[in-house]
């Protein structure tokens, strides 16, 4: 009797446990852009790195609980640099080997944290993005950070996490494709 008590309350105890997917699956949507921004003669070539330590964009790190990292299905820098790319493509930026003009993207973070300190959780996203304009000589860096901070009664599912840096992705990737700065830098000759 005390086995057949003992065996059903494992199994009640792990039905309680959160199902969590293999991983996220961000998505940004950059929008279109305006043509004519840059000539058809100019030339450029854009590379993206993966400057942060781990692989995971989701961090659920739950007092009590083992922290359950997620990685992103298709690498976050790949991502944010085929949104740039297709919007300068659409401002008129021809990319091509040997051009001189290099456009640098380093994801340098890209996580959302999870904990509950006390009775509400709370999601902490962060995205740093640096972006490294060279021109023959020249060069330009920016940094784009984006922050957000919710509360929830309950545990956030992965796609509130997902929307949370896919807004924040999102906006870097507008910003710098109407940064006046980063078009100055890729149009000087």
């Amino acid at each position: 009797m005390k086995k057949t008590a003992i065996v059903a309350c494992i199994f009640l105890l792990a039905g309680c446990s959160a199902d969590y997917p293999l991983s996220a699956n961000l998505h940004l949507r950059a929008g279109n852009q305006p043509m004519g921004i840059y000539d058809n003669t100019t030339t450029a070539i854009l590379s993206g790195h993966d400057a942060r330590k781990n692989s995971a964009v989701v961090a659920y790190q739950i007092k009590g609980q083992s922290e359950v990292l997620l990685p992103n299905e298709t690498e976050p820098h790949v991502l944010v640099a085929n949104q740039l790319a297709r919007g300068f493509l659409e401002q008129g930026l021809v990319f091509e080997n040997g051009a001189p003009v290099r456009i640098q993207l380093n994801l340098e973070e890209l996580l959302v944290k999870v904990n509950r300190p006390k009775l509400l959780y709370n999601a902490t996203a962060r995205s740093h993005i640096t972006l490294i304009v060279t021109n023959r000589g020249t060069t330009l860096t920016k940094t784009y950070v984006r922050e957000a901070n919710r509360e929830t009664a309950t545990q956030p599912p992965v796609k509130d996490l997902e929307k949370m840096l896919n807004e924040q992705l999102t906006d870097i990737v507008k910003q710098i494709l109407q940064d006046e700065e980063v078009r100055t830098a890729i149009r000087t000759r």
